[in-house]
């Protein structure tokens, strides 16, 4: 009997552990097959013919990292997977890109006519091992991305190949969870440079303010409060360029550039002065210490095109 019972007892341990490896071979082909089911409905989402601009957007930003001088030893595009990632994409006349948005070299492709900017909304700490924003401009079928160098790539990719080499490397969620909550601005006329080297008169204006009035601008900004112009139209600032609050002539600060020379003017009453009894301040700056003090570092000029990004213009 004790014989019988110790067989027995043998083989429901034989049942019970073959029963568990075919729940857990179960389980993990099911498990396999949602992930393929997923990969599947991804890469069915992402069609070469029929790309909406966002998802363009977001897959220049992984092609363009995956093929980065350094890709084989750094994910530069992993911050796209952080939960709710979104990113901003700006459409710039090609000749009016903002100073530090487009490419230092501007050797656009022939038929060019607009330049395209994606920064990722939300980036890690990990410095130099993401690549969370790129530029490129699209000429018939192909796409032209930033180089190593700050300028253009001279050799085109088309969308179709950018199409296959996510879905091959099975990245193409990565692309489709950025286009997701990615929005798009149209900056075409709405910029206007004040010299060659592309700053705007929001970002002079920015950084004038900065160095004239900093905590009354941010604040100003920060209540939605604050316009620019490009020309004021009056007196002896009439051809100036300004930022204000739009109240009484303190509220103004007027500025003319002359190649690398500002002309800062002001209306400064003192302690005892009415607004009416203060005359007019002038001083002088230039762009290079502007930028030398206030748009030097990334994390400077993401700051100040934060600030540009909600000036109004004066109507």
């Amino acid at each position: 009997m004790r014989k019988i019972a110790l067989i027995l007892m043998g083989s429901l341990t034989m049942m019970v552990i073959v029963a568990c490896g075919r729940t857990s071979s179960s389980t993990n082909s099911m498990t396999s097959s949602l992930s393929s089911t997923q990969q599947t409905r991804d890469d069915t989402a992402l069609n070469a013919e029929r790309l909406t601009p966002e998802q363009t957007a977001a897959l220049v930003l992984y092609y363009r990292d995956a093929h980065m001088p350094g890709a084989n030893d750094y994910d530069y595009s992993a911050d796209m997977e952080n939960n709710d990632q979104g990113a901003t994409v700006k459409i710039y006349d090609k000749e009016v890109v903002p100073w530090g948005e487009g490419p230092s070299a501007k050797t656009y492709p022939k038929g060019a006519k607009v330049l395209y900017t994606i920064k990722l909304t939300s980036e890690s700490d990990e410095d130099g091992d993401r690549l969370n924003s790129t530029y490129y401009t699209i000429v018939e079928n192909k796409v032209y991305y930033a180089n190593s160098s700050n300028g253009i790539r001279k050799t085109g990719v088309t969308l179709a190949e950018m199409v296959t080499y996510a879905k091959t490397h099975g990245e193409v969620n990565r692309v489709l969870k950025v286009a997701k909550n990615t929005q798009i601005i149209d900056m075409r006329g709405k910029v206007t440079l004040t010299d060659k080297d592309g700053l705007t008169t929001q970002q002079l204006g920015t950084l004038v303010a900065l160095l004239k009035n900093p905590d009354w601008f941010k604040n100003e900004v920060q209540n939605g409060e604050m316009y620019y112009g490009t020309h004021y139209g009056y007196g002896e600032v009439a051809d100036y360029q300004y930022v204000t609050t739009q109240g009484d002539p303190t509220s103004y600060i007027w500025f003319k550039r002359k190649g690398n020379d500002i002309t800062i003017k002001m209306i400064e009453p003192t302690e005892n002065q009415s607004v009416a009894g203060a005359l007019m301040t002038t001083t002088h700056t230039t762009v290079t210490n502007l930028i030398n003090n206030y748009y030097t570092s990334e994390d400077q000029q993401d700051e100040v095109n934060t600030y540009v990004d909600q000036l109004k213009a004066e109507p």
